[in-house]
């Protein structure tokens, strides 16, 4: 099992998005899909475990965000 890394939380979390211009949008959300397509390949197989919880909540947190990135995007 590889070695769980994630953005820098705190550099998303209070981020403007409706400032963001389409561009940095975009950028923003290919960055995001790409982290998510790596954390689908590590997510912890033990569903009781605190890695899991760990993995689940950020996975979630970005699962959200581009959904609202896709939204001001008008995908």
């Amino acid at each position: 099992m590889g070695t769980l890394q994630f953005f820098p939380m705190r550099d998303l979390e209070n981020l403007d998005l409706e400032a963001m211009s389409e561009e940095e949008l975009v950028e923003l959300q290919e960055r995001i899909l790409e982290h998510m397509e790596g954390l689908s390949k590590i997510e912890p197989e033990d569903m009781e475990s605190e890695a899991f919880e760990t993995w689940a909540a950020r996975y979630e947190f970005l699962e959200d965000l581009t959904d609202d990135i896709a939204e001001l995007l008008g995908i």
